[in-house]
């Protein structure tokens, strides 16, 4: 007997991304919204208040400061990326350059950040410190770490137990000491640290048991220290993500576990640190934004997330093999998760068999 269409529709709903633009529900006070006339569009242009509403709306999906980006240049030693203006991470004053945007989507924010240098690593401090973050998302590899090399990514946080490290703050200094440190099974390491500031002023006559909880912040630092984000030279270039797929489900087990404990309408965004923060950072916000699909059994449309990290981070996922490591980190998810498993499987297996055969250049992209 043939599926009804009922069954049918149902089904494409669990794997295709939820629809959007003119089959959803429409903004009619909009300059801009989906599905508009042309009486309806030359009306607003007709209307000089409606004219510079429109620009603004349309502008600043896609503005950025040219003269800014410009002057930053020599001071951004990573690769330089065009931050749109309303993604930009602002830290303190505007004149202080940090190599970070945000990322929001469906009520879901995360900042995607580059790795620091000794000098610009105080800044990801005041970061942390203005958003709240609880969670930390390391993703350089140890051959990556340095404690003196600009070249490399400073290790900006402590490693060892009981360990200490200071950042300089606007005003006074902060304290990060690690208070835990477990070693996870796919090859990375998970640290929970404590962060004083030295300026905050608790009210000693306080009622409130937990008054101290204001002067120290508690960061749980999740570092994948095993993935360099290059394709090997030998073996199959796509076995790790296997282990990446596991680490980003031990990433979003804690994170869901802060918003359900959260008892305000705020929850803080997730920080994603790698190295020019276009690949593994990427690979790591589709990794995670698929699995709050997943745990809805909503869909499966990886296709769209990366089409979406593409736009709001540019080089993002750029090369054919960053494009096929994050559809296996995908597919190991949708696998491990029971969800289109059997489908998930096939296309990993067809994919992990066949990646191999396929020429590539030293980019990464299929050779001409």
């Amino acid at each position: 007997m043939a599926p009804s269409k009922s069954k049918e529709k149902k089904d494409k709903a669990k794997t295709s991304r939820r629809k959007s633009g003119s089959q959803a529900k429409k903004d009619t006070t909009s300059t801009v919204s989906e599905g508009q006339s042309p009486t309806e569009v030359a009306d607003q242009l007709l209307k000089a208040k409606s004219r510079p509403q429109m620009y603004d709306l349309l502008k600043g999906h896609a503005a950025f400061n040219v003269p800014e980006f410009v002057k930053n240049l020599p001071v951004n030693v990573r690769l330089p990326i065009p931050i749109r203006d309303n993604r930009r991470v602002l830290c303190g004053s505007d004149e202080e350059f940090f190599p970070g945007q945000y990322v929001r989507m469906e009520g879901a924010e995360y900042i995607i950040v580059q790795a620091p240098t000794k000098k610009s690593s105080k800044l990801i401090w005041r970061v942390i410190l203005k958003d709240h973050i609880r969670i930390l998302v390391c993703l350089c590899h140890d051959e990556q770490m340095s404690g003196s090399d600009d070249g490399k990514c400073y290790t900006y946080f402590p490693t060892e137990l009981e360990q200490k490290m200071e950042a300089e703050l606007m005003k006074g200094t902060l304290s990060i000491v690690c208070k835990a440190r477990e070693g996870l099974s796919m090859g990375a390491t998970k640290y929970e640290l404590e962060l004083t500031d030295s300026e905050v002023v608790i009210d000693k006559n306080s009622d409130d048991p937990n008054a101290s909880n204001y002067k120290s912040h508690r960061l749980i630092v999740f570092h994948m220290n095993t993935w360099s984000g290059q394709k090997p030279t030998s073996g199959n270039a796509l076995e790790q993500a296997q282990n990446v797929a596991l680490f980003f489900r031990e990433v979003k087990k804690f994170e869901m576990d802060i918003l359900r404990k959260s008892m305000e309408n705020f929850v803080p965004p997730v920080m994603l640190q790698s190295f020019d923060g276009i690949n593994r950072a990427s690979t790591g916000w589709v990794a995670l934004m698929l699995l709050r699909d997943v745990e809805k059994r909503e869909c499966f449309d990886v296709p769209s997330l990366i089409k979406a990290i593409m736009k709001f981070r540019n080089g993002s996922i750029s090369t054919y093999y960053q494009f096929c490591f994050c559809m296996a980190v995908c597919l190991n998810i949708g696998k491990d998760t029971n969800w289109c498993a059997n489908d998930c499987s096939t296309a990993l297996t067809d994919l992990m068999e066949k990646f191999g055969n396929r020429k590539l250049n030293e980019l990464g992209n299929l050779a001409v």
